[in-house]
């Protein structure tokens, strides 16, 4: 799942700058810099995310599935 938000927050923080620079009529060059310069902390920001969301998912589950045992076993 890290992988997954890192891309996703990396590629909407690069199509913003971009927009961004386009639309204060930067130079092609200063757009460039500037979007591959905010590609890659939010890419590792998504990855934080992704691996944080994925972990509480994964814990979530496996404390449902442990309850869902454990009232199995004092049934029989």
């Amino acid at each position: 799942m890290g992988r997954t938000y890192a891309a996703c927050l990396g590629a909407i923080a690069l199509s913003g700058s971009i927009v961004s620079g386009l639309l204060a009529n930067s130079s092609p060059d200063s757009i460039l810099i500037q979007s591959i310069t905010l590609l890659f902390p939010f890419a590792g920001l998504g990855w934080f995310v992704g691996q944080a969301a994925d972990q509480a998912v994964r814990h979530s589950v496996e404390m449902d599935f442990r309850r869902r045992v454990e009232r199995i076993k004092t049934k029989e």
